[in-house]
């Protein structure tokens, strides 16, 4: 029977295997049927007319296996998107040039837990991370970001986030629409500068830097009630909400499509914003669901071929909702022909 002085004579036992578990390499010796070099570093995008857009964004390489492995998003400061297949053995080499400690967490895969970029393995300037894991996941859409403490949503703010598709047999028995009819849509809202910078708990009006997340005094400290300080450190708080929606980073977005029909894979990447998707009719877009999509979230809706009839524009809108989500943003538009 184990009473109270021994449970705790265990505690110090329990505490050091935890650690030896999370310090274990994950399958370091096993050659990989896919390697990926990821890097994070700042640079800047054209995303509306004028300045360029300063961002933090991922680019990647493949140092081995396919060189579909890797898609690049055009035009998006996102970062590349990973194809990878069920059973495939992955190593990811990630590096950090961003000047402040970041770690990359594989949002939905299955994997090891000291491959998956607890916020304690966040490296710093110009080191090294490497992940190795086998993807044991079924088909579907998932996503990848920072993880730092403290500093995942400036950092997923500032651009930082790609899409990971896994494929596999049983989903392509089903023979859903691939190629350019599989659309990858990652919703995110901004706020945007009149010099086209994003503001997040912000600029220097708002306690941090004008270019964005990073080094500052930071929200709350010693700037009052009034403009930054207490407002920007609650708005961070309850959720920090942009103005201007943007869909895999362009903003007001089209897309001309035939009459057949699409797979849509859809990613909620806002930081905060809950959005509910609906056709300009208020119909949802999957003629059987209507879910909310809190972020992140992702979902798989289809256009359907017989609908909407030619030469008919079919904006998507989000529906209004009770509370302090309704703030009216520029939404994407899809015209069909």
């Amino acid at each position: 029977m184990t009473n109270r002085r021994r449970f705790l004579s265990l505690l110090p036992l329990s505490g050091m295997a935890s650690r030896a578990f999370a310090a274990t390499p994950t399958e370091p010796d096993r050659e990989p049927d896919v390697e990926l070099e990821l890097t994070a570093a700042p640079a800047e995008i054209p995303i509306l007319p004028g300045n360029p857009t300063k961002v933090w964004r991922f680019t990647g390489k493949v140092i081995k296996g396919p060189a579909s492995s890797l898609q690049s998003l055009p035009n998006s400061y996102l970062g590349p998107v990973l194809r990878l297949r069920s059973g495939q053995h992955v190593r990811i080499r990630f590096r950090n040039n961003l000047g402040e400690p970041s770690i990359i967490h594989w949002h939905g895969l299955d994997i090891p837990e000291n491959a998956d970029g607890h916020p304690r393995f966040a490296i710093g300037q110009n080191q090294e991370f490497v992940s190795n894991f086998t993807v044991i996941n079924r088909a579907g859409t998932y996503w990848y970001h920072p993880h730092p403490h403290m500093r995942t949503a400036p950092q997923v703010y500032k651009g930082l986030a790609g899409l990971v598709i896994v494929a596999d047999e049983e989903e392509e028995k089903l023979a859903l629409p691939s190629g350019p009819h599989d659309l990858l849509w990652v919703i995110q809202d901004r706020r945007i500068s009149k010099d086209n910078q994003f503001l997040y708990a912000g600029d220097a009006s708002q306690g941090t830097t004008p270019n964005g997340p990073g080094p500052g005094p930071g929200p709350g400290r010693g700037r009052g009630m009034g403009r930054g300080g207490m407002r920007a450190m609650m708005e961070t708080m309850n959720g920090w909400l942009g103005d201007r929606i943007l869909v895999s980073g362009i903003p007001d977005f089209s897309l001309s499509v035939d009459r057949r029909a699409y797979r849509i894979r859809l990613l909620n990447g806002s930081n905060a914003r809950i959005t509910k998707l609906a056709w300009r009719d208020g119909s949802p877009p999957h003629p059987h669901r209507h879910r909310r999509r809190p972020p992140p979230q992702t979902a798989l809706p289809q256009i359907p071929h017989a609908r909407p009839r030619p030469a008919r524009r079919t904006p998507p809108r989000s529906l209004r909702m009770a509370g302090p989500l309704t703030t009216q943003t520029r939404q994407p538009r899809i015209p069909f022909r």
